[in-house]
Order: structure tokens, then C-alpha cells, then sequence
């Protein structure tokens, strides 16, 4: 993602302040440039198109997770461990995002956004792979088999995060999930390597 500007920075926070409210929102340059307070032409003058703020909304959570999720990798932590933080940060990046939540369920686009699907897709099987990596280092380690294969595991442990989310954006951001997950991730995942 190259450097944005300042004005685009704040044309995107807005937009993510925007999806971070209840219930249905209806965003379009108009109302963009209301929550901003610049002119429409302002808005296209740093972006050519809604489509394009919505891309670097994606790019902007794409990086800040794999940062994250990164830190993580390096950490001596246990490969088990590191696969629950990964999913925790998961979730607490997106309860404390509403709006970059709402992003990620896709429940944010509309029909001229609907192209930025394939980049969440591919957002979310990258961090599959990231927890799939993880486990195939721990059963390398332990000599240790889990009771599914990497990859199934790897996918129920992402789809739990992913429901999680969900039911976050779904409740209007009231449900948060952050003991609860950790309960479920453990109990999975000490299912997974018993």
C-alpha cells in the first residue's frame, strides 16, 4: 500500500465511522462528504472512485494484520499459542474496528464494492494458511498428530474466529466475544491436539 496522504487517511476514517454504525448504512460520496466535511469534488480529487476508498480500507486491514500476525510468527511462543493469538487478534481487531468488521463480513458492500469480495477471500485464506503453517510446525515439533489434518483444523479454527465476527456485526456490535472466544479456541484446540 503506498503512502497516503493525510486527507485520504481521514476520507478513509470516516467511511470506516460510517460502517461502524447500526443497522443498514447507506454510503454514498454525498454523505461521505458530509461526515468529512469537504466537497464531493474533494473526495474524487484523492480518490477516483467510492470503490477505490473502499480498496484501501482493505489494504489498510490487510497490512495492520499481517503486522500483527507477524509479531506473532517471530515470538517464541508455542506453535499452539501463536495460533490462538493469531485468531484472538482476529476478533479483537474487529471489535475494536465496527466499521472494518462490517468490511470484513463483506456486509459493507454494496453491488459497486461487490468486486472487493475476492480480496477478503484472499485476505482470510492467508491467515488460514498463517494458522495451517502453525500447526504443522507444532505436529513437526511434538511428533504429534491432531485428530483432523492441518488444513481441516486450520479451517474450523478460522471459521469459529470468522462466525464470531459474524455474530458481532450481526448483534449491531453489542456481542462481544473476547473471554468467550478464548474459551472456544482452547477448547478446540486442546480437542484438535489430544
Amino acid at each position: 500500500m503506498s503512502q497516503l496522504k493525510p486527507r485520504q487517511l481521514d476520507i478513509m476514517q470516516s467511511l470506516a465511522k460510517m460502517l461502524s454504525k447500526k443497522g443498514p448504512v447507506k454510503v454514498t460520496t454525498a454523505l461521505l462528504s458530509q461526515e468529512c466535511g469537504i466537497t464531493e469534488a474533494a473526495i474524487y480529487r484523492h480518490f477516483p472512485s467510492k470503490r477505490k476508498i473502499y480498496a484501501g480500507l482493505v489494504d489498510f486491514c490487510e497490512q495492520s494484520l499481517f503486522e500483527l500476525i507477524s509479531n506473532i510468527n517471530k515470538s517464541s511462543d508455542d506453535y499452539l499459542i501463536k495460533v490462538k493469538k493469531i485468531l484472538l487478534l482476529l476478533i479483537s481487531f474487529s471489535e475494536k474496528n465496527p466499521g472494518l468488521a462490517r468490511l470484513l463480513t463483506r456486509e459493507a458492500f454494496s453491488v459497486e464494492e461487490s468486486m472487493l469480495d475476492e480480496r477478503i477471500i484472499l485476505l482470510f485464506s492467508k491467515i488460514e494458511l498463517q494458522i495451517k503453517q502453525n500447526l504443522q510446525k507444532y505436529e513437526q515439533e511434538t511428533k504429534k498428530k491432531l485428530s483432523l489434518s492441518t488444513a481441516a483444523s486450520a479451517n474450523l479454527l478460522l471459521a469459529t474466529a470468522e462466525g464470531l465476527i459474524q455474530q458481532f456485526v450481526r448483534s449491531g456490535f453489542e456481542t462481544t466475544a473476547p473471554s468467550r472466544a478464548s474459551d472456544q479456541i482452547e477448547l478446540l484446540l486442546s480437542a484438535l491436539s489430544n
